[in-house]
């Protein structure tokens, strides 16, 4: 875990992904994962949930596996370039109103919003979004209280 540009933890579990302080974004698998690497070229913030969801070309990936690659509640957050970026919020498990997405229905999504690097970020109850102090999706069962998020200020 990266936070502030603060190294915290170096558990790993799944692709994770990095932004550094110029704005770039990339992805990482677990095995190509090196904290003092990321450090070193000025990680600033990374998540480690996923998967990732483009290729290194940025094309949509479709084998994903697991028990949440299935339609879904989701919340993405994709790179066009340096100070770009895309934020998706998926509403999901309500009948009659959302069944949620695959991975690779995110996935295509992300590319054809120009997405050059894709995450999946937690989902569930847990994706929500909110926009100018109001919530902008219906979250399902009402959604849940978190400890991480991710803010975007002026």
């Amino acid at each position: 875990m990266i936070r502030n540009g603060e190294f915290y933890s170096d558990r790993v579990d799944g692709d994770l992904l990095v932004l550094f302080y110029d704005g770039t974004m990339q992805t990482y698998s677990e095995a190509e994962f090196d904290a003092d690497a990321v450090m070193a070229q000025g990680a600033y913030q990374a998540w480690s949930f996923g998967p990732s969801l483009l290729s290194d070309d940025g094309a949509a990936l479709t084998g994903f596996s697991g028990g949440i690659a299935g339609a879904n509640p989701r919340t993405a957050i994709g790179y066009i370039e340096p100070g770009h970026y895309v934020f998706v919020v998926v509403d999901g498990r309500q009948a009659g109103y959302s069944n949620g997405m695959t991975l690779a229905q995110l996935a295509a999504l992300m590319q054809d919003l120009g997405a050059q690097v894709a995450y999946n970020l937690d989902g569930g109850k847990t994706s929500q979004m909110t926009f100018d102090d109001a919530l902008v999706n219906q979250p399902t069962q009402g959604g849940r209280t978190t400890s991480d998020i991710i803010y975007i200020g002026e």
